[in-house]
């Protein structure tokens, strides 16, 4: 039994309900008729709970109604004058969701038969829009049916019906009545007087009229059972996205970007490393005294392999059938392993050379390289080509007992020294604290890595601002969005939904929108490093290829991280859309036609 005492309502000076004391059968079907704008919808909110803003008690079966969402779970069913449907959902779960947000137990078989009956069975997999006004109606109908609501209000059932729509639904409204308290607010008298049992006035604020008092009956307990909503936020992001499609490009780009500027770095980085390694004196370097005398004799460290004075060939002249060359003449180092070759082998008489790659291209005679000094000519047959690598230059490597044939090129002011495998740095490190050092591959890897290290940076500051543009878009989108569905959210509370509930949904709503967005992204990402790696063959033409490296775990960090990064960046966005949306005032929006 619903009993209002003393409801009293103003809005700001006007008197909108007037002191209304009145006592609703369990069952039947009441009419309430008034003049547009007198407050009968407004009676209407107030009853189902739904506008706190008034004066007065409201009880249910003897107890004053104090958890206000609970009581609307439990035994409110809405029909709305318009928009009591979400449009992301299908018929089908429409019907269902006041059911899922009470958590009310429902059974399919009971759904088919009352779509069945109203005829709208065939209908359960179409959206809202593409129904008819009465076959909304009858949805609304159905959802009341299933969920077996002890009060149905309905604001203007039969609003912009056709005379036998509104009969329809006036009759399963009245059949509603037998199980059920049916209050309808309606401005059309003659539907009222033919369908209820009892009409009563709203007028200057009072209810006039009088109800026959009717047994009660005893109070019928509902099967509940968790219900999920997780799908709603699916729902909602598949119905968005037209909207959604170009920030999803724009994210994507941003993150196939990211990508290859990371992965180019790192590809970079390590062809410079791998070509430090393999460099033919990667492990050489000379050294001077920072006074200018000569050495007298060598020195020792338990880093160095072997030490001479430095000998020069710069007074060499080259040619290959007749054609004049201009290369570096370089003696090979003791430690040769570390030599990657592209074909052929290593020197091993002095009359014998190998050749980089680059000039191995260039030359016309493939075989033969004539040394010219001081009418000496000698004919280098060359044996071997370095492998193509980032640093490749026109250069000759000869055998060490080449020398031998030459006057004496030494120069006892700097020594030449080669220290053991992959201890060139920490040589470099400890002479050069006494002594002027000159290492060619270590210099030249520190002046690339420093260029790098600074295009990196600025590449990060590029990557850095398109992120923070990103979520100013994801931010604008969303309240976008929520601002269009405002009245989603006022519906779902005005089903009883608490705001911890649909923060919840929203929140999960942005979960999965930057998961898509960091999916996706690492997806194609995915695709550009296969095919610029495997079918581009991107090493192939300049020496680096895109490299993948462990950030913490494993190679595929970088994928984890730009997905967790826009999850992130989602429900940042959505924060602000999300508070205002936990402040909608849903009596405000419900009213809104």
């Amino acid at each position: 039994m619903l009993e209002l005492k003393h409801i009293s309502k103003k809005f700001q000076d006007r008197i909108i309900l007037d002191d209304i004391s009145i006592v609703f059968p369990d069952t039947g079907m009441i009419g309430i008729q008034g003049e547009s704008g007198c407050g009968k919808s407004t009676l209407l909110y107030v009853i189902g709970m739904l506008d706190k803003d008034y004066q007065g008690d409201i009880f249910y079966n003897g107890e004053i109604i104090v958890d206000r969402p609970a009581f609307i779970r439990q035994n409110i069913s809405y029909m709305m004058q318009s928009k009591d449907m979400i449009s992301a959902l299908t018929l089908k779960e429409n019907i269902i969701l006041p059911c899922q947000v009470s958590h009310v137990f429902y059974d399919m078989n009971q759904l088919k038969k009352i779509t069945s009956q109203l005829e709208i069975d065939s209908l359960l997999s179409r959206y809202p829009t593409q129904l008819s006004g009465g076959q909304l109606k009858r949805a609304s109908i159905a959802k009341a049916l299933l969920k077996q609501s002890s009060i149905i209000l309905a604001d203007e059932p039969t609003g912009a019906l056709h005379s036998s729509q509104a009969h329809v639904v006036m009759e399963q409204l009245q059949k509603l009545s037998q199980n059920s308290l049916v209050i309808v607010v309606s401005h059309d008298l003659d539907l009222l007087n033919q369908y209820c049992e009892h009409v009563l006035t709203l007028q200057n604020g009072q209810l006039k009229g009088r109800m026959k008092k009717k047994k009660s009956l005893p109070i019928h307990h509902q099967k509940y059972h968790h219900s999920s909503l997780i799908h709603y936020p699916i729902k909602q992001l598949l119905h968005q996205r037209n909207k959604l499609v170009f920030l999803f490009l724009f994210q994507w780009i941003v993150i196939v970007s990211f990508f290859c500027i990371v992965t180019a770095m790192n590809g970079v980085f390590e062809a410079i490393e791998e070509s430090e390694w393999q460099s033919v004196h990667a492990n050489t370097m000379t050294i001077e005294k920072r006074d200018g005398t000569a050495f007298q004799e060598f020195i020792n460290n338990t880093f160095i392999h072997y030490v001479q004075y430095a000998s020069y060939l710069e007074q060499l002249s080259l040619t290959n059938d007749s054609q004049s060359l201009s290369c570096m003449v370089h003696y090979l180092p003791q430690q040769t392993n570390h030599i990657p070759l592209q074909q052929g082998r290593l020197p091993q008489s002095a009359y014998e050379i190998l050749v980089s790659h680059s000039l191995y291209q260039s030359i016309k005679s493939k075989e033969i390289i004539q040394f010219t000094y001081q009418q000496q000519v000698f004919d280098m047959k060359i044996v071997g080509v370095i492998a193509d690598s980032f640093f490749d230059s026109e250069d000759i490597y000869c055998f060490s007992s080449f020398g031998e044939s030459l006057q004496n090129f030494t120069n006892s002011h700097v020594l030449e020294i080669e220290a053991k495998t992959k201890k060139a740095r920490e040589l470099y490190e400890q002479l050069s604290k006494e002594y002027n050092v000159y290492s060619d591959v270590i210099e030249r890897v520190e002046n690339y890595q420093s260029i790098l290290t600074l295009a990196r940076f600025i590449a990060y500051i590029f990557i850095g601002v398109s992120f923070v543009i990103s979520l100013l878009l994801i931010a604008i989108v969303e309240s976008i969005i929520y601002l269009e569905r405002k009245h989603d959210v006022a519906y779902l509370l005005s089903l009883g939904m608490s705001k911890k509930r649909l923060f919840f949904l929203s929140f999960m709503e942005a979960l999965f929108m930057g998961m898509m967005m960091g999916l996706g992204g690492c997806l194609l990402s995915m695709l550009v490093y296969f095919y610029v790696n495997d079918v581009y063959r991107i090493a192939q033409h300049i020496h680096i290829r895109l490299v993948l490296k462990k950030i913490i775990v494993t190679p595929f960090d970088l994928y984890i991280f730009l997905i967790i990064v826009y999850m992130f960046m989602t429900m940042i966005g959505s924060l602000v859309p999300m508070k205002r949306m936990m402040k909608t005032d849903m009596i405000d929006v419900l009213r809104e036609e």
